[in-house]
């Protein structure tokens, strides 16, 4: 668990730049194509903007936080928040950063905010994603349901971990 003085704060305008350099750093399947770095990066660009407005369109009422240290941005996490259940849409740690229990940090603050308002915390991973499916299950979330690519996993309050 990261110290005291890490914190969650919400996202302002002068975030974009961590925003995109986040993104970016996620993308580590376009960032290795042997193609001109010009074209990658403007197709990385165009995947985050598909992205965003995919979040946008299925979650009109999402909610960004930053989770910071020493006034730096070092991760990101997007939810909606409904009457019954909180949807974590993304999370993610700049790579400098990961492996310090940061996201599990972020978690933890859904899952709290989940119990407090009796909601379950519902999410989709790709399945593999190893490290993310690693968190959830470790945080005590059950696979409710699954296709070929991903898998649809909730947390309730009070759910053997």
């Amino acid at each position: 668990m990261p110290p005291p003085d890490f914190y969650l704060r919400s996202v302002h305008e002068h975030d974009q730049e961590f925003i995109d350099r986040l993104y970016r750093s996620t993308r580590e399947d376009l960032l290795m194509l042997p193609m001109d770095p010009v074209f990658i990066d403007n197709l990385i660009r165009s995947q985050q903007q598909i992205h965003a407005l995919g979040v946008q369109q299925n979650y009109p009422n999402a909610q960004t936080i930053i989770l910071e240290y020493q006034r730096q941005a070092l991760g990101r996490m997007v939810f909606e928040h409904a009457a019954d259940d909180i949807r974590l849409i993304d999370i993610a740690v700049l790579p400098g950063a990961q492996r310090q229990g940061l996201a599990r940090y972020m978690l933890n603050y859904l899952q709290q905010t989940a119990g407090t308002c009796q909601a379950s915390l519902s999410l989709r991973v790709v399945k593999n994603n190893l490290k993310a499916r690693r968190l959830y299950l470790a945080a005590g979330f059950q696979i409710v349901d699954e296709d070929e690519l991903s898998e649809q996993m909730r947390w309730r309050a009070g759910a053997a971990a």
